[in-house]
């Protein structure tokens, strides 16, 4: 008897029968919606980063153990076919994560202009520069986004 690889524990895991409940497709499109509310909380947070650091500080706090909550929720939900290597998955469920990434792509990359045009429009129009969280703001939370997008995308799927 061979001992299962992490890989193998991993995708048990994943897959495991207790999860069945946030399967369905409105449960699993709930959890996209919270997560996309925890993005846009995240996102109003750093306009707290200058004039009240501890509050800002206590709200990063519990939007991260929110976040780690509803994230690992959400690939139980996909049975982490966006990030199982390719020998753990079947042939349907490397097709769903090769759709779920190009689709993630497109809409990243659709995200990612809006943001530089936002950028090009503020220079052109001469506004003064944002405070230090806004600038932190503006440059972490596209690398977040792009973090949990193909999750997100999966997720938002009815095929998952």
């Amino acid at each position: 008897m061979s001992t299962p690889t992490r890989t193998q524990r991993r995708a048990a895991r994943l897959d495991d029968p207790r999860y069945e409940s946030i399967r369905t497709p409105r449960i699993r499109r709930r959890l996209v919606a919270g997560m996309c509310g925890l993005l846009v909380a995240e996102a109003a947070l750093f306009l707290l980063a200058e004039p009240a650091l501890v509050l800002f500080a206590v709200g990063m706090a519990v939007l991260l153990v929110a976040f780690v909550l509803c994230l690992g929720m959400l690939k139980s939900s996909t049975r982490g076919v966006e990030e199982l290597p390719a020998d753990a998955l079947d042939e349907r469920q490397w097709q769903l994560r090769g759709e779920a990434y190009a689709r993630a792509y497109r809409i990243g990359f659709g995200l990612l202009t809006a943001e530089l045009v936002a950028v090009f429009v503020w220079v052109v129009a001469g506004w003064p520069t944002p405070g230090t969280g806004v600038l932190i703001g503006a440059l972490l939370l596209p690398f977040h986004v792009g973090l949990v997008l193909p999750t997100l995308v999966t997720a938002w799927s009815r095929e998952a």
